[in-house]
């Protein structure tokens, strides 16, 4: 399959430019190859956060490898990611700089003939969250991932808050928050990031809340369809919102 012949590759575009702005936001680092590979070094001490990530379906592996030996000097976890299975000669690069830990999330894409999703039930409050609310919020997320507080603090830069189509959700029941969410429109897309619940409020359909509430966000500022990198707890509930898996995503990290 050609470039050309690529539906997806405008919604892993998509995906880079939120990479982009985390970075730039967070005075991280980002640059984008003339063949559309790019470099995003967020500052966050997790791997997938600070990428040389490919949109290519065939992605080169000398440009990886390129990239690749700036990110080694960061000091940072990090990652190579790339759409689909890799290849050998990416596989090879990953090893050389000893990624050899393999993962792959699903790219779930909800198109715009789903329709709207459902409103949410019950008492549960889904807000957008300005600047000097983002520390509540970064904890709240790191909570509901279960990790420590700093590895998210990135997530607390006043400066995110102002970053254009990005918009930062905390969910509340009866005023105590108990998830949150994220999105970012590029045009017609809407990306849905950081759904997260606390331990202690899940199997009660906020998660899912959450998420219809980025969805219908997203419908009216004129992104009909919406995508997300899931995890495989996540993977049910996106599923009964109508998205559908259409690609996969493989990372490759240090082992722990």
């Amino acid at each position: 399959m050609t470039q050309l012949h690529d539906p997806l590759r405008p919604i892993v575009f998509a995906y880079t430019a939120v990479c982009d702005h985390l970075a730039t936001a967070t005075n991280g680092r980002f640059h984008r190859d003339p063949d559309g590979t790019v470099l995003a070094v967020s500052g966050a001490p997790v791997a997938t956060l600070n990428a040389v990530l490919s949109p290519n379906l065939e992605p080169s592996a000398e440009v990886v490898e390129a990239l690749a030996g700036e990110m080694s000097g960061t000091g940072l976890p990090w990652s190579i990611q790339v759409r689909g299975r890799a290849g050998t000669a990416v596989t090879e690069v990953a090893a050389r700089f000893g990624l050899t830990a393999v993962s792959t999330s699903p790219l779930m894409i909800r198109r715009a003939d789903a329709g709207m999703p459902p409103a949410p039930a019950g008492s549960l409050r889904i807000r957008r969250v300005e600047g000097e609310e983002l520390g509540l919020y970064a904890r709240t997320m790191a909570e509901g991932f279960g990790a420590p507080h700093e590895v998210f603090a990135m997530f607390a830069e006043p400066a995110l808050a102002k970053t254009e189509h990005f918009t930062f959700y905390l969910a509340e029941a009866d005023g105590v928050p108990v998830g949150t969410g994220m999105s970012a429109v590029t045009d017609h897309l809407v990306g849905v990031f950081n759904i997260s619940v606390l331990p202690q409020h899940r199997r009660q359909g906020h998660g899912q809340a959450i998420t219809a509430e980025i969805i219908r966000a997203g419908r009216e500022a004129g992104a009909t369809t919406a995508y997300l990198y899931s995890s495989p707890m996540g993977e049910p509930v996106y599923t009964s919102l109508g998205f559908r898996t259409e690609e996969t995503l493989t990372a490759f990290t240090a082992p722990a």
